[in-house]
């Protein structure tokens, strides 16, 4: 038997207004729990337009606990850069020869090459021109998670480290309201920031012809918080939006192992996870 409850889903946005929402949420949904089996998971898909949650996972309140963003980050660092004019769509970061563990990012990079590739290096190039003060009071306007960007523990290291299983942490509701807003433009940037940062962000069509935008982030859980050492437990995002028929829709998902994957288990958690957020977006849109 389904057990129904209601939600309350709460959003700051970046202009100082909280939407909130009533919701039903299904607690017993087989599908997700099959769909995420062996995983803590969240899932949301949330019908900007209508203002309506359309659909929900969130056991134990999973949607409200705190992750590090990981790659998810470079959205609103994007947004930063480019208000800030730092970057522009013909910049090119020079790649310094490091090899790296991904190909893909062992050359040269563009602001979308960066976010397409997740290009952590670009990432460690622009926080730092930023600076610490510029990007806390981003953070702060954009309501991001905790806003915490001191880094390690006595390590000096946010402006590199910050949002790598680090200091910053977010919420699957946080992250829905920030999206929220910045479709909205009620974030504190340049319109011309949203749209560079949205076109970046852009990943294809899904099998019914929806225009879908994304972008992922993967770590290890808690990796630099209370843990004596290092998780092996895997952390994985993927945030976006999907356009069709004029409409637009915020999803936001995360998950994190139950269990220490075995030592076969190679697969980041955003590589994970991507693929079974695909799948319930492309039967949603399927028409």
């Amino acid at each position: 038997m389904k057990r129904w409850t209601r939600l309350l889903v709460c959003g700051l946005l970046a202009a100082g207004s909280t939407l909130c929402l009533a919701v039903p949420v299904d607690a017993g949904d087989e599908k997700y729990a099959k769909l995420f089996d062996g995983y803590d998971a969240c899932f949301m898909l949330y019908n900007v337009g209508a203002h309506k949650m359309m659909s929900e996972y969130n056991p134990h309140d999973r949607c409200s606990e705190r992750l590090a963003p990981n790659s998810t980050f470079k959205v609103p660092l994007s947004l930063m850069a480019f208000d800030q004019s730092l970057i522009d769509q013909k910049t090119v970061f020079k790649w310094n020869g490091e090899k790296y563990d991904r190909p893909e990012i062992n050359r040269d990079q563009t602001p979308r090459s960066w976010l397409q590739d997740s290009a952590l290096w670009v990432s460690q190039e622009i926080a730092p021109q930023l600076g610490e003060a510029r990007i806390k009071h981003y953070l702060d306007g954009f309501h991001y998670g905790n806003q915490d960007f001191s880094g390690d523990p006595g390590a000096n290291n946010g402006l590199t480290h910050a949002w790598l299983s680090g200091s910053l942490r977010i919420s699957a509701m946080e992250q829905l309201a920030f999206l929220q807003a910045m479709l909205a433009n009620k974030l504190p940037v340049s319109q011309a920031a949203v749209a560079d940062t949205k076109l970046n962000m852009y990943l294809g069509k899904l099998d019914g012809g929806a225009d879908y935008y994304g972008k992922t982030g993967a770590g290890r859980h808690k990796m630099r918080a209370a843990d004596p050492g290092p998780s092996k437990l895997r952390d994985g995002w993927f945030v976006g939006f999907v356009e069709k028929d004029g409409q637009q829709y915020i999803f936001v998902s995360n998950l994190t192992d139950k269990q220490i994957p075995g030592p076969s288990a190679k697969s980041a958690g955003s590589v994970i996870l991507k693929p079974l957020v695909l799948q319930l977006l492309n039967e949603r849109f399927a028409k």
